[in-house]
């Protein structure tokens, strides 16, 4: 995270969010034990946010999130998501730049007494943006928050996320 504040070029920095992995972890397991499959509202949830400030003015954000994606496994197969979506192993997909300055995991995560499409139809989704920050850092860091996150989760099966970003096909 030190390396993320430099990059923002502020000398004074302010943190947000929830960083109890634990606490996120009990609010999205409590969401996928109540879904039902035509909803495709979920709740973003903040686990990190920094602002770097210089003078008066924000000089860069960071910030790191997670949910339960509206995009199902099967739809990383389509034309449209198979352009930007990379399959890293069965159980996670990667998008390096999927805006300016974002990158972005989908996780299969099965929840214990939810649905039974919910593994496949209700994966995780984590979020890192940070415009100032690289590639390569911006995974180091999602794939941290990524795998800390999900050892909280209880995944019947937990995913296997890479701590290198995934070669480019």
């Amino acid at each position: 995270m030190e390396a993320a504040v430099k990059t923002t070029g502020g000398s004074d920095v302010e943190v947000g969010g929830t960083p109890q992995a634990d606490v996120l972890a009990e609010r999205l397991v409590r969401e996928a034990k109540q879904w039902e499959e035509p909803d495709l509202q979920h709740t973003s949830y903040t686990g990190c946010r920094v602002d770097a400030f210089e003078g008066d003015g924000i000089s860069g954000t960071v910030d790191a999130s997670v949910r339960w994606s509206a995009l199902s496994l099967g739809m990383m197969d389509s034309p449209k998501n198979s352009r930007t979506w990379r399959q890293v192993n069965e159980s996670v997909y990667v998008e390096t730049e999927s805006g300016p300055g974002r990158s972005r995991l989908i996780a299969k995560c099965a929840v214990p007494g939810a649905i039974v499409s919910q593994p496949s139809d209700l994966p995780l989704q984590f979020d890192v943006t940070g415009v100032t920050l690289g590639t390569e850092l911006r995974w180091e860091l999602l794939s941290a928050f990524a795998r800390s996150f999900v050892e909280e989760m209880d995944c019947e099966k937990p995913p296997v996320i890479p701590s290198a970003l995934p070669e480019a096909e």
